[in-house]
């Protein structure tokens, strides 16, 4: 167990296991804007969302911290829409490091991102030598054909992950993102906008639970005005600019995605004021304005309503504008107003938006209008601050005189609209990346102010740049009952047993027989074979596995190199001895259970030669000793069957002793009084009757005086039947004792005969096994506590094979011998 931060700075939790751990690491985009990327890693899955550049730095000071994470562990990019500060590190991550997975975008993203790469590499690699260059076109055409497309509402499963992709708004083609691992829903906004504009759909609610939502944070707890009136505004600044004051007016924008919305707000002005704007042009500068404007003309389907309707009741497309021309270059723009320019890039730090500003800040006639949120250091948002001078791209100063304004078509949310998304959602975590350190902190404050001592239990983040924030999720594990376990319908209290399939994170419970038509998986037998080394005659073997197992078949194979004896052991472990081979070989289909009996086997033969037992019955000659036993048998054997209860009391109060703690011989009331906590018994030391209300106790008490008749005879009259009379003093307190409270017991007289058999395992749960004590400590007992009963104790020592190990093993095998169908037990195997 380890103790893990719950929340940034604050309590921590103890977590049980680490796959429990859901890590989300901003690589980029933690307290900034710019070069989002962000990690999300839970049960041994990796998901990258957006792989962007920072707008406001150069070469690799402008990737986000890919080497934070290996690379090679990330199973899916996905990337959320088209903007340079979202997609431009994509071509570098795929073709420049160890990147292996698997990377979406939707159709229009894919399709707009590569011209978007490509003019920055036009812009960037111009003083870049290829070595320091982070991506060249030949890894941007390479990287292209990686990426594969995900259309809107469309759910993809990669390696367990299943990720939708819903509208963002924000951008044509820009998407949220739902992504779920092992059950836990995690919901990435991207940039999103909640506002219907002219050709886009507002961001929507997926509708569904949602464990965590990483959302933006540009505007922090800044609220727009209305679109209308951002219109109204807009249109009133450059007519002012370009009608009242007969001057240039410049708009810096990116090539494609909020240039568009600006494009027809313009073309729609003009053509409702042709007659005062006639003379005014409108240039679009961009190396990719007239391929932007095909690429809008493809993906008018992937419009809101609107455009589409626009479309189909006039038959024009609404991007085919007639007011507004596009060029290259900025040398076919008059030095001279009026005009309209839109010239990118839209963060002025160079390119022809630059250039123009460059051109005309000395004149106070000229205007500039920054339509899109401005990244902090650059030039576009020093230059909201109305600076005398602003410094030449080539060096030295410039006066500024031109008017500079500032309103916002950049479609990201504001506070506003980010709040009431986040209610929407009401993730009980909430992580704030994509904004400026005061404006997230400000927002975190808020949102943590508005939810207090409601019923909307939220946590807010806001990690730096590789700080990872931890959440504890357990997860639901639920399985598909699937193939002939379905056949019927369970009912309450129903127990289903099969095979566990696991695949990504869905379980499915199956029979065996299914497994290869729902999974593909075919069963097969793991055939395993063991020699073990043994030098005694096969009869010592057979006498000892008997006694552990019971009677086994034996069958004889013979061959031109000798005979090969075969004991069966529980119909699943051979146990083969050839008579010109040393050792003992030991075969089985490897499964759960034929393993235990499998080792059970091994450790009766490996104890064999050091049993008691083996001694006693070897016969033969030997240095030093003899022996003959035959003399003392058969004395030995008409004892016991001459015996009465009374010797049997003598032996039941030793392995009394040996079974519990407090046991009082009463020979006044002839009875043996046994205590176990609150329970007590009474034992008639003549009838062996058995007075107990623990209907518990009485079957423990009764397994042990079925075990001290076994020991009371030498092994080798295993197979010979009791005396009658001690039979019906077994039987005879058993019926007293079913009649006493009804209480179902063992039969002792069916575990008795099945001694007489020389079934210990078959008499065992006869005499309630469960319960049973460990004979061999009893054995032990009772040779140490009597001298004249030596003979006796030895022969009992070595009807358990003469170890510890092996009566554990025969305990573990009683409920197979009794006939119970362990094999068909699906939990078994």
């Amino acid at each position: 167990m380890s103790l893990k931060r719950k929340a940034e700075g604050a309590v921590t939790v103890a977590v049980e296991d680490e796959n429990d751990l859901l890590r989300i690491t901003p690589l980029g985009a933690g307290r900034e804007v710019g070069r989002s990327c962000i990690c999300l890693q839970y049960k041994g899955k990796t998901v990258m969302l957006d792989c962007g550049l920072h707008a406001g730095r150069s070469g690799p000071n402008s990737l986000p911290f890919l080497d934070q994470i290996d690379p090679a562990t990330v199973d899916v990019l996905l990337v959320s829409h088209f903007h340079i500060d979202h997609a431009a590190a994509v071509p570098h991550y795929l073709e420049r490091t160890t990147f292996k997975g698997r990377t979406f975008m939707t159709r229009p993203t894919k399709g707009i991102f590569r011209w978007l790469a490509k003019d920055y590499i036009r812009v960037t690699n111009t003083s870049d030598s290829d070595s320091t260059a982070l991506y060249n076109e030949a890894d941007l055409v390479s990287a292209h054909a990686k990426i594969e497309e995900i259309d809107v509402h469309q759910q993809v499963e990669v390696n367990g992950i299943k990720f939708t992709a819903f509208n963002a708004g924000h951008v044509l083609g820009a998407a949220m993102f739902l992504v779920e691992i092992a059950g836990v829903k995690v919901l990435y906004t991207g940039d999103y906008s909640r506002e219907e504009d002219r050709h886009l759909v507002a961001a929507e609610n997926p509708g569904v639970a949602v464990s965590v939502l990483i959302t933006e944070s540009t505007y922090g707890l800044r609220s727009h005005d209305s679109r209308i009136e951002r219109e109204k505004n807009f249109m009133k600044q450059v007519r002012d600019i370009v009608v009242r004051r007969r001057g240039c007016c410049l708009l810096p924008v990116s090539a494609l995605g909020r240039t568009q919305e600006l494009l027809l707000i313009l073309e729609e002005y003009w053509s409702r004021n042709l007659q005062e704007l006639d003379g005014v042009p409108i240039y679009f500068v961009s190396s990719l304005g007239k391929l932007g404007t095909r690429l809008y003309q493809t993906y008018i389907m992937h419009m809101n309503q609107r455009i589409q309707q626009q479309f189909n009741r006039t038959g024009r497309n609404p991007f085919d504008f007639k007011h507004i021309k596009t060029r290259v270059d900025f040398s076919e723009v008059p030095e001279m107003g009026p005009c309209v320019v839109l010239a990118t890039p839209g963060m002025l730090q160079n390119g022809v938006s630059r250039l123009l500003l460059e051109r005309w800040a000395p004149r106070p006639e000229n205007g500039l209008i920054i339509t899109g949120y401005s990244v902090e250091k650059t030039l576009a948002r020093n230059i909201t601050n109305k600076p005398p001078t602003i410094a030449g791209i080539a060096g030295g100063t410039i006066p500024r005189r031109l008017s500079v304004d500032n309103i916002s078509f950049s479609a990201h949310v504001d506070y506003t609209q980010n709040s009431a998304f986040i209610d929407e959602i009401r993730a009980p975590h909430v992580v704030l990346v994509h904004g400026e350190e005061n404006a997230m902190l400000d927002l975190r404050a808020n949102l943590v102010d508005k939810y207090r001592g409601s019923d909307y239990e939220i946590t807010v983040h806001t990690p730096r740049n590789t700080r990872t924030v931890e959440m504890v999720f357990h997860g639901e594990k639920t399985a598909r009952v699937m193939g002939s376990l379905a056949s019927k319908a369970p009912r309450d209290g129903h127990s289903c047993a099969g095979v566990l399939v696991e695949k990504d994170f869905n379980y499915t419970l199956l029979d065996v027989g299914d497994l290869r038509e729902f999974t593909g998986v075919t069963p097969v037998t793991v055939e395993q074979q063991l020699r073990v080394p043994y030098s005694s005659a096969f009869s010592l073997l057979r006498y000892h596995l008997e006694q552990m197992f019971g009677e086994l078949p034996l069958t004889t194979e013979t061959s031109s190199s000798g005979t090969t004896s075969i004991l069966r052991v529980y119909d699943a472990v051979d146990v083969l001895h050839s008579s010109w081979k040393a050792g003992v070989e030991i075969e089985w289909d490897g499964n759960a259970l034929n393993d235990m009996v499998a080792d059970s086997v091994v450790a009766v033969v490996l104890n064999i030669e050091s049993s008691p037992a083996s001694v006693k019955l070897t016969q033969g000659a030997c240095e030093g000793h003899s022996h003959d036993t035959s003399a003392s048998k058969s004395q030995e054997t008409e004892r016991v069957r001459s015996g009465s209860a009374a010797d049997i009391s003598a032996r039941l109060v030793l392995f009394m002793k040996q079974q519990f703690a407090h046991v009082e011989r009463d020979d006044a009331q002839k009875k043996l009084v046994v205590r176990l906590n609150e329970l007590s018994a009474a034992v008639s030391t003549e009838t062996l009757d058995i007075e107990t209300d623990s209907a518990l106790l009485r079957s423990r008490i009764a397994a042990i005086v079925a075990r001290v008749r076994h020991t009371m005879r030498p092994l080798a009259h295993n197979s010979e039947p009791l005396p009658e009379e001690q039979l019906e003093v077994l039987q005879t307190g058993a019926d007293k004792e079913k009649e006493k409270d009804g209480v179902e017991t063992a039969s002792l007289a069916e575990a008795a005969k099945a001694l007489e058999n020389g079934d210990e395992a078959k008499a065992i749960v006869a005499g309630d096994d469960s319960l049973a004590p460990n004979a061999d400590d009893a054995h032990d007992g009772a040779h140490d506590s009597s001298d004249n009963s030596s003979a006796v104790s030895s022969s009992s020592n070595s009807s358990d094979a003469g170890s510890d190990n092996e009566d554990d093993a025969a305990d573990q095998f009683d409920e197979p011998q009794s006939g119970s169908a362990v094999a068909d037990d699906p939990n078994e195997s």
